[in-house]
């Protein structure tokens, strides 16, 4: 018993010690100019696009995670700005139907304390 207590707490700091198991992009580390084109990414709901022309890209996900018990908390604001990040990423002109998830407790799936999650459709103005 004590040594399959021993392990689990070994494997948790290991776990601790590397960065999240997803992809985060540091937005405040990006040039200015990046970095405002990225915030700068809209995004729509369906009726704002009735009538316009537009292919769905990809299915983009924004993931805020609190890796180290030190980083900041996740938040909505970093989640949306990592999935126009990726959405942009992937040259696209906006997001549609962006959701957010309710904040998440500890993943080892994603080896966050904390995260909130963010889903939407990049999309591509075709009359561009």
């Amino acid at each position: 018993m004590m040594n399959r207590c021993v392990l689990v707490c070994l494997a948790l700091m290991v776990t601790g010690c590397i960065g999240p198991l997803v992809p985060v992009k540091k937005i405040e580390q990006l040039p200015a100019d990046e970095r405002r084109a990225v915030l700068a990414l809209p995004i729509y709901n369906e009726s704002q696009l009735d009538g316009k022309d537009y292919t769905i890209i990809n299915v983009v996900e924004g993931i805020s995670c609190k890796n180290k018990t030190w980083d900041p908390a996740a938040t909505k604001t970093d989640a949306i700005s990592q999935a126009k990040y990726w959405a942009r990423e992937q040259g696209a002109d906006g997001i549609l139907n962006l959701q957010c998830d309710l904040p998440r407790g500890t993943t080892t799936t994603y080896n966050c304390w904390e995260s909130i999650t963010c889903t939407g459709q990049a999309i591509k103005f075709n009359n561009k």
